[in-house]
């Protein structure tokens, strides 16, 4: 097996134990890795980024990653983690999955449900169409939560609805639900409005994960570290640490996460430097 070497990140110096719980590491499977090469250099990557485990979430019910045979997933899973140990990679590499919402989802559950949480436990990231949420969220996830399950929405910040309507994910967050920001939409991956939309969630106190959602070694393949260095800078240490150490670590161990600070409501604040985001160049955002 050929022995993956990339460059080493510009993260020297950010004493971390990353947890990543989103990356569509997984080859072959949806639009993420194309192959097992491109599977191992996201890991090195990773692992250089100072990332020390990794949740492996592919699509689920997303057209056209239906994944209906959700025991490809497993398989796919059991057949990468030894090429990790035969490429002298230090990343650990446990299951889970980005959940697509689909009109059946509860009974979809009852059947599946060991298949989607994060490490087989009961915190799962779930998304919406980036220009859409379905009528009825609330009630639909209320019965997921009354069921057990620890709902994480995935990147909030890109889609359109929340973006525009921020008082609904303030209201999903009340009840519980916790979401996942992208660390590209730190910086103009996603474009601009994406990014003035991530460092409003982050003010608001909207975010409980920051993860990569990384789709490959140079598509949407973006540096924890180098987002974990923004937050840092405007909320401090200890709370920028929990969205990528204590928070997923809590989740893949299915406990209690430690950091969950009470939102603050959107129809009642303020823009205030947040939104500017004066505190960094263009070249520090991008660097």
């Amino acid at each position: 097996m050929t022995n993956i070497q990339i460059e080493a990140s510009s993260s020297s110096g950010l004493k971390k134990a990353m947890i990543d719980i989103h990356c569509h590491i997984l080859p072959n499977l949806d639009d993420g890795a194309p192959d097992v090469e491109t599977s191992l250099k996201m890991a090195r990557f990773a692992e250089q980024d100072g990332v020390k485990t990794i949740c492996a979430t592919p699509h689920v019910f997303r057209p056209p990653f239906i994944q209906k045979n959700l025991f490809d997933i497993v398989k796919k899973w059991s057949d990468f983690v030894p090429q990790l140990k035969a490429n002298d990679i230090q990343v650990e590499l446990l299951l889970g999955s980005e959940v697509h919402f689909v009109h059946d989802l509860i009974d979809v559950l009852k059947i599946n449900y060991p298949y989607f949480g994060l490490n087989r436990g009961s915190y799962m990231i779930v998304e919406f169409p980036s220009n859409h949420v379905f009528s009825g969220v609330k009630q639909l996830f209320f019965e997921l939560t009354s069921r057990g399950l620890n709902l994480i929405i995935a990147h909030p910040e890109r889609n359109s609805v929340f973006v525009r309507e921020p008082a609904l994910l303030y209201d999903l967050i009340k009840m519980g639900v916790f979401t996942q920001v992208n660390s590209g939409s730190f910086s103009s991956l996603y474009g601009a409005r994406t990014q003035e939309a991530a460092f409003r969630f982050l003010e608001w106190n909207f975010y409980h994960f920051l993860a990569s959602d990384s789709h490959g070694r140079h598509k949407r393949s973006t540096r924890l570290s180098r987002a974990f260095r923004k937050i840092q800078e405007l909320i401090g240490d200890e709370e920028a640490s929990a969205l990528v150490e204590h928070n997923p670590r809590a989740a893949i161990e299915d406990k209690e996460i430690p950091f969950f600070k009470d939102p603050i409501n959107p129809t009642k604040k303020k823009k205030t430097f947040f939104i500017k985001i004066p505190n960094f160049s263009k070249e520090q955002l991008e660097r």
